[in-house]
């Protein structure tokens, strides 16, 4: 990588983590500036402005509802839901 689009900064390390710099970057092939670059990028990401993303048209395109009771079926054990079985199983929990 070029620095002439870069900005030059210092940072102090402890002895320990300037070892482990130097050795993790030796086992990645790189230097260790473009190691604490590749690394920093990837913590900053979380600071970049990112687009919203755009509806796919998904909910737009849908013409017909399915079951929503398909979604739940799963939880039904005899007749009754999972929140009957809560409350049949500790009494007084509820409002």
């Amino acid at each position: 990588m070029a620095l002439s689009r870069k900005k030059a900064t210092t940072i102090a390390l402890d002895p320990e983590d300037d070892r482990l710099l130097s050795r993790a970057a030796r086992e990645r092939g790189v230097s260790r500036s473009e190691f604490v670059r590749q690394h920093l990028a990837l913590v900053l990401e979380q600071y970049r402005r990112h687009p919203k993303p755009k509806s796919a048209g998904i909910v737009r395109g849908l013409t017909e509802r399915g079951d929503e009771r398909e979604l739940f079926a799963h939880r039904r054990c005899s007749g009754r839901t999972e929140p009957d079985r809560i409350l049949r199983e500790y009494p007084g929990t509820h409002a």
